[in-house]
């Protein structure tokens, strides 16, 4: 059971990861005659994204449940990886708002969410790195 938690959060990472790398192929797309793989790769990334938030939002539960019942040698919610954990499901809800703003035309909010988009990429990183030094 103490395990739960590494599983998802490594399912987690390469879902963000692969979400990502939707939106980023789909910005990059700018010909004309792309336009269907651009908008086949954003509609990809708008099922997707979601999905990855609420998992995110799962795997930092269990981790929180896993460290608070099953785990004597931490303390909960003391750590760097908790910390992180918090900031990245804010990080992508914020990036979830912007989506829907700027899927109702605001060019700033299109832009903010590239950005927290980059965010949540580095956070997960720096989660994931830090979540090796306290796996059981």
């Amino acid at each position: 059971m103490v395990y739960l938690h590494p599983v998802l959060g490594l399912v987690t990472l390469g879902l963000l990861f692969y979400a990502a790398s939707l939106g980023i192929r789909a910005r990059g797309i700018r010909a004309r005659g792309r336009a269907r793989i651009r908008e086949r790769l954003l509609a990809r990334h708008a099922v997707l994204a979601p999905r990855v938030l609420a998992l995110a939002t799962a795997t930092w539960v269990a981790g929180a449940v896993s460290t608070a019942y099953l785990r004597d040698d931490l303390r909960w919610a003391e750590t760097t990886h908790f910390r992180l954990g918090a900031a990245l499901v804010s990080v992508m809800v914020a990036s979830l708002v912007t989506s829907r703003r700027a899927l109702a035309g605001s060019e700033n909010a299109r832009e903010v969410h590239v950005w927290l988009g980059v965010a949540a990429i580095l956070i997960a990183a720096a989660q994931a790195f830090t979540g090796l030094r306290i796996t059981p």
